[in-house]
């Protein structure tokens, strides 16, 4: 793994951490890739460690010293496929076998 600088102009980024990746994606690095969908907090897919905190990208406000850098890494303790995009295949298996989703404890009488 290599470790890329970039440098934005703060002024015209949004105020979350999703926001200045999008426009380093656009405008600088389209080479870049990170994982990101609904940007509400609620699906995970931006989750990586910014400034030594596991967080979701899309909850992180960038810090108003502009002066300071931000360190942006993908999740530790996982095998990265590229960039900030974590293999989940562990993270899906796991999923799967603990069923964290409501169940019937038997079937509607007309099968459906």
């Amino acid at each position: 793994p290599k470790m890329q600088s970039y440098t934005l102009d703060m002024n015209k980024a949004g105020p979350m951490m999703l926001d200045a990746l999008i426009r380093i994606k656009n405008e600088v690095d389209p080479a870049l890739t990170f994982r990101r969908s609904g940007r509400e907090g609620i699906c995970g897919k931006c989750a990586m460690n910014i400034d030594g905190v596991n967080t979701l990208a899309c909850l992180c406000r960038i810090p108003t010293d502009t002066a300071k850098e931000s360190r942006i890494y993908p999740l530790p303790h996982t095998y990265v496929v590229k960039d900030l995009v974590p293999d989940l295949t562990q993270f899906y298996k796991q999923y799967k076998s603990i069923k964290p989703y409501l169940q019937r404890d038997n079937q509607p009488a007309d099968g459906k």
